[in-house]
């Protein structure tokens, strides 16, 4: 208890150097909390199912065109059959996230929008539904029959009894809403899953026998295993079955594997809304880890030099008697307790940082609310930990300087290698803070770039309607918005730009490299889709209403030839220089080559293209481009059209600039995020030099003012320290901009058009840090070189 009180006293009595270790440990030890309650929340998702480890979504591996990809769904009723054959599946059934457009109550004005998961009884059994109301395994015939969450029913059907209740939807893709039957109440779906949901939505299987001849629809697909099942095993038998099913003359292109539910949050395998990225995951651990290290680092030095302060107290007790674990016990003390008020203090800042975390990813950390406690704990246990490992290395070092030198004060004898040392540490804090500020450079002008780069076409002032059925009496809407004052052009499509290929896809073999096969993707939009979207013309003509119908073509040939118009690239790809002749591969006859546009964000390259006219009476989405100026009267012009004209519809309303926006929103993030990261490195790092120069200026007190005594000016003494930061600075540039510019160029490798890693990256990174180096060691030696030198003599 003596010791404990001595430790304390000594802190307040040093408070400047107390103040600054704790600021310095805070700052890290809460940025790794909120970026490990990220991870931990992260990797939680789908483990809460009973039966977790026991389930999997059956992954369709497609080699068609020439490239193996995975996607998440396979086959209808694939499942079904299997749990025939293998007596080692247990359940399946197949499962879909759709988002469901309802109106709660026959007098609501406006539908909701919940997300649903799409699914057969079994569901049930599989994710051990715990249903509290209702009997949802007996279906209602004629209905989709409901089963919502507790949460949902306290929303909008308080104190009510719901089962039997029918309610309707606002689908914006039917013609006529239909009808939905609520047949249960179930306990909430956990929040970190894949599968969350408000409601499930029970349907019967769908009335289709699996295809022999390796083709038909796609649905979303699960099986549970039983205990003791190996998925390699069953992975095999599945294949080698797959390949026995199929009809004799059938190519197989087509195999499978089981991924399990805990990966399939990391790995979606296709557009997900509930999603995590591996390697933006991992960068920002790293960058959260290299912190806390500059921090540690940060506390070694400045630690160091608080203690050098109190040398002679410390040594006194050692010529009195104590021995170097004494000393060292003693120390480590004070290390542990700086440490605890540390992590005290940085909890305070996890909570309030907590929901401001939230708010910036766009969804609750659930999971991690309900731990708090044993995490807290354990996060505690961690930092004391930490205080006894990284206080024993300046403990060890004061403790071995010999007493003799240390009542005199004569600290320049430390020897070499402990100097070696704390430059290798400072060099360290330098090359990480470099590190980091290269990659916010990095990823800035990456996102820089993606936003000002031409499209290929013209998306500002461009506004969508969302795909939705327009029925058969309403086919007269396009004119009725064209007629707008302020409407420059009008076009139905069944392509939005941002979602990459259109309505098809074809294959064909690649005439670069005949062993290979490339695909063709065909986006179909009326004959004003160009002109709405500004796509330039570079040679021939653009579509007309006549080109709405199929070409007839002599000499016998196939039926539903069109005119269409083609990117400059995929002419070049597919040797079209002359127009108006049939291109039989894609059953298509070139009449126009437009310039090359992005389909969708520059992480994917431009994919040869084909632009048909097609007339969507029936179902598309309305592409409208505003004049300046006019954007809010003609978005509330054609709100109102559309609710007066649709009133039973779910119809939503996006400007294209603001969706191609969106598909940057991750680098967005990053940009903020390294922001922070590279303002506390810089912070942390100036913090660190601070230790050392005032460390370096406790030594050498006297030689200042004797220097001072025989001339030597304010500008000379900086210069005279300058020159040692400088160095450490220089050597820290040399370590770091490789090992940044490797990762940099790893990062970028994700985009198909990227800035590239660019010389000056490294130059702004480099006056970075020298700026901040100059400044903070400039502030120190100033103002030791302003004391008077009498004072500084004064003890000789």
């Amino acid at each position: 208890m003596n010791s404990f009180k001595l430790t304390f006293r000594s802190l307040i009595s040093n408070r400047q150097y107390t103040w600054i270790n704790i600021l310095g440990l805070s700052i890290g030890f809460s940025l790794c909390l909120l970026v490990f309650a990220l991870v931990i929340e992260e990797n939680s998702y789908d483990k809460s199912w009973r039966n977790a480890d026991h389930l999997f979504r059956i992954v369709t591996i497609d080699s068609t065109a020439g490239l193996e990809r995975q996607m998440s769904r396979t086959f209808v009723n694939l499942s079904t059959e299997l749990k025939q054959v293998f007596p080692e599946i247990q359940n399946e059934t197949r499962i879909e996230s759709r988002k469901y457009y309802l109106k709660p109550h026959a007098s609501s004005a406006q539908p909701i929008g919940i997300q649903v998961l799409e699914s057969e009884i079994n569901i049930l059994d599989m994710l051990s539904i715990k249903v509290l109301e209702g009997n949802p395994k007996q279906l209602v015939q004629g209905k989709t029959n409901l089963l919502i969450g507790k949460e949902f029913k306290e929303k909008y059907f308080k104190n009510e009894n719901v089962i039997g209740k029918v309610i309707q939807s606002a689908d914006p893709y039917t013609d006529q809403p239909s009808d939905y039957i609520i047949t249960g109440v179930m306990d909430n779906l956990p929040y970190n899953s894949t599968l969350r949901a408000s409601a499930i939505a029970l349907v019967p299987k769908i009335s289709m026998e699996l295809s022999k001849d390796g083709s038909g629809y796609y649905t979303e697909q699960f099986v549970q295993l039983k205990s003791g099942t190996p998925r390699i095993d069953i992975e095999q038998k599945l294949n080698r079955w797959y390949k026995g099913y199929l009809s004799p003359n059938t190519k197989q292109v087509t195999s499978f594997r089981l991924q399990p539910i805990q990966d399939i949050y990391m790995e979606p395998l296709g557009s997900a809304d509930i999603c995590g990225n591996q390697k933006t995951t991992n960068i920002f651990v790293g960058v959260a880890v290299l912190v806390f290290i500059i921090s540690c680092i940060n506390f070694i030095n400045i630690y160091a030099v608080r203690t050098v302060k109190k040398l002679r107290a410390l040594h006194i007790h050692k010529v009195l008697g104590a021995s170097r674990a004494q000393m060292i016990r003693r120390m480590l003390l004070e290390t542990i307790l700086l440490f605890f008020i540390s992590a005290l203090c940085s909890l305070v800042l996890f909570r309030l940082g907590l929901s401001q975390l939230e708010h910036f990813i766009g969804y609750d950390l659930a999971y991690i609310k309900s731990i708090q406690l044993p995490l807290l704990l354990a996060f505690m246990t961690t930092a004391i930990a930490l205080g006894v490992l990284i206080g024993f290395y300046p403990a060890w070092l004061i403790s071995g300087i010999k007493s003799s030198d240390a009542l005199k004060n004569k600290l320049s004898k430390i020897p070499n290698a402990e100097v070696f040392i704390k430059k290798m540490l400072i060099t360290t804090q330098f090359s990480i803070a470099i590190i980091v500020i290269i990659g916010l450079i990095t990823i800035k002008s990456q996102l820089s770039y993606m936003q000002a780069a031409p499209l290929g076409m013209e998306v500002k002032n461009v506004l969508n309607i969302d795909y939705f059925n327009k029925g058969t009496q309403n086919t007269n809407i396009k004119d009725r918005i064209g007629e707008l004052t302020g409407v420059e052009s009008v076009s139905v499509a069944a392509w939005t730009p941002t979602i990459g290929s259109g309505y098809l896809a074809k294959t064909i073999v690649d005439k670069d490299d005949p062993g290979k096969n490339m695909q063709v993707s065909f986006i179909g939009g009326d004959v004003d889709l160009s002109k709405t979207l500004r796509i330039q013309l570079v040679k021939g003509r653009l579509l007309t209403p006549e080109d709405y119908t199929p070409v007839e073509m002599d000499m016998g040939e196939d039926e539903g030839i069109n005119n269409a118009l083609v990117t400059e690239s995929t002419a070049k790809k597919l040797g079209i220089d002359k127009l108006g002749i049939l291109y039989k591969n894609l059953q298509i006859i070139p009449v126009g080559i437009i310039k090359d546009f992005h389909s969708e964000s520059f992480r994917s390259k431009i994919v040869p293209t084909v632009i048909l006219a097609k007339d969507f009476n029936g179902s598309g989405n309305i592409l409208i481009k505003v004049g300046k100026g006019q954007e809010q009267q003609i978005f509330r012009s054609v709100s109102q059209i559309i609710q007066n004209t649709y009133p039973d519809k779910h119809v939503s309303f996006h400007w294209i600039d603001d969706l191609i926006a969106k598909q940057y929103e991750k680098e967005s993030k990053q940009v903020q995020l390294f922001i922070l990261f590279s303002a506390l490195t810089l912070l942390i790092s100036a913090l660190g030099i601070t230790g050392l120069i005032m460390q370096n200026l406790e030594q050498r007190t006297k030689e200042i003012g004797i220097r001072k005594v025989l001339g030597a000016t304010v500008l000379d003494i900086s210069r005279l320290f300058s020159k040692d930061y400088l160095i450490l600075t220089t050597l820290a540039i040399f370590i770091a901009s490789p090992i940044a510019g490797y990762f940099s160029k790893k990062w970028l490798e994700d985009y198909a058009y990227n800035v590239g890693v660019q010389w000056w990256f490294f130059i702004l990174a480099a006056l970075a840090i020298f700026f901040i180096s100059i400044i903070t060691v400039n502030f120190q030696t100033i103002r030791a070189a302003l004391n008077n030198p009498v004072d500084s003599l004064r003890n000789e």
